[in-house]
């Protein structure tokens, strides 16, 4: 049974406290780890389009174009999911639709990663 005290004590934090915080600090967090496999796997950005497809030629410009286009916006992006994660935690907790639109724009962090560096992985391979 629950005393009284830590009754009243989960009853003052309100729905949804922490949800949103882990929320925000898991896509934060997965979207930096998805830079770094993308730069992994890509061979920092496009030395697989200059392995695989040479100088010149419609592929490895197209290549070289999806690659530059990911390193640039990349770091861009877990910027922006990191600030709204600080957003999130520094919201107060009465606030609820800024905090759920801040773990919104983490989300939408990582799936823009994830598109992002999917495409310049796609593109890379032979």
């Amino acid at each position: 049974m629950i005393s009284r005290r830590r009754a009243d004590a989960v009853a003052s934090r309100g729905p949804g406290g922490c949800s949103f915080l882990a929320v925000a600090v898991g896509a934060a967090v997965l979207t930096t780890v998805w830079w770094g496999l993308t730069a992994l796997l890509s061979e920092n950005f496009g030395n697989d389009c200059l392995f695989y497809f040479g100088v010149g030629g419609p592929r490895a410009e197209h290549c070289h174009l999806v690659n530059d286009r990911a390193a640039t916006w990349l770091p861009r992006v877990v910027s922006v999911a990191w600030v709204a994660a600080v957003l999130v935690l520094c919201l107060p907790r009465r606030w609820r639709p800024g905090r759920r639109v801040a773990a919104g724009v983490t989300v939408v962090c990582l799936i823009t990663a994830v598109v992002l560096g999917g495409h310049a992985l796609a593109v890379s391979s032979p």
